[in-house]
């Protein structure tokens, strides 16, 4: 089916349709035409996000509907306490006189490196990964559109504060759902999970049996070691060629155009305005 062309470019997470890749429905994060920085705090740190989102996604963990294990959920919190951390330290504050600046010189722009992670479709099945992956794909795709790529050597609050949202969500969902804190607590900007809470995980506490069960997932292909290393820093420039919207995205845009241009034959508009009125079904409490 030939889809409607969109009238104009996309925000949206892209879809990595690369041969098998695209039929496992990788994604990566959208720069919107900004592929390059010249900063270099931000290039190392969209790899340290990139990278680590990108061997996260590959474990076992995501495949299932189920709690991770509390490695899982170990391995993402010291990823965002350290990338906290980082931003901190390359933070250059307006009335901070320490920091290099550079004057009579420029760096070459270097180009944004893509790390393609499983993403459409149901190949990721734990809801919560999944979620925290999305927002680690808007995290990515916000640091390459920031205007502070033109600056060489340090990062403002400005960008901190952007990208630090990010990472003090991620961490809150996790540890209001998984770890039994309030999202009051969870929200402080020195907030952290101790020790004691990866030793005490318990997911059946906060998780129905029914989230706790599944059937078997169906057999299929899941990339080796050897076979991530041909997307592993994939660069920009190179992973657009092949990145294009998920073709359900681009269904509903089509769908969509075709209900608004051609209305049903009969209906007035004022029973199309009250069959789109939401109905509580019935059987439900009150």
């Amino acid at each position: 089916m030939n889809t409607v062309q969109p009238m104009f470019a996309t925000d949206e997470i892209l879809w990595y349709d690369n041969g098998r890749w695209g039929q496992c429905g990788y994604a990566i994060a959208n720069p919107n035409g900004k592929i390059w920085t010249n900063n270099s705090v931000i290039y190392q740190f969209h790899s340290l996000i990139g990278r680590n989102m990108f061997e996260l996604l590959h474990r076992t963990d995501a495949r299932f509907y189920g709690a991770p294990h509390k490695q899982f959920w170990y391995d993402l919190h010291q990823l965002i306490i350290t990338a906290r951390k980082r931003l901190a330290d390359r933070q250059r504050l307006p009335n901070d006189s320490n920091g290099l600046v550079v004057e009579h010189a420029s760096p070459a722009p270097q180009v944004f490196l893509a790390w393609p992670i499983p993403f459409f479709g149901e190949r990721v099945r734990q809801p919560d990964i999944r979620e925290y992956a999305q927002l680690a794909l808007l995290m990515l795709s916000e640091m390459m559109q920031h205007s502070e790529n033109e600056l060489p050597t340090y990062i403002t609050d400005s960008f901190a504060a952007k990208i630090g949202q990010y990472l003090r969500e991620i961490l809150a969902l996790m540890a209001t759902k998984y770890f039994g804190y309030t999202r009051a607590q969870a929200y402080e900007p020195a907030f952290r999970l101790q020790d004691a809470d990866f030793a005490n995980y318990d997911p059946s506490k906060v998780m129905t049996s029914v989230e706790m069960t599944e059937e078997r997932p169906p057999i299929q292909w899941w990339p080796t070691e050897t076979d991530l290393t041909a997307i592993r820093a994939i660069p920009y420039n190179e992973a657009l060629v092949l990145a294009k919207r998920w073709p359900a995205t681009a269904l509903l845009g089509e769908l969509n155009f075709a209900q608004t241009a051609v209305p049903s034959a009969g209906a007035s508009s004022a029973q199309q305005s009250a069959g789109s009125a939401f109905v509580t079904p019935p059987g439900q409490a009150p």
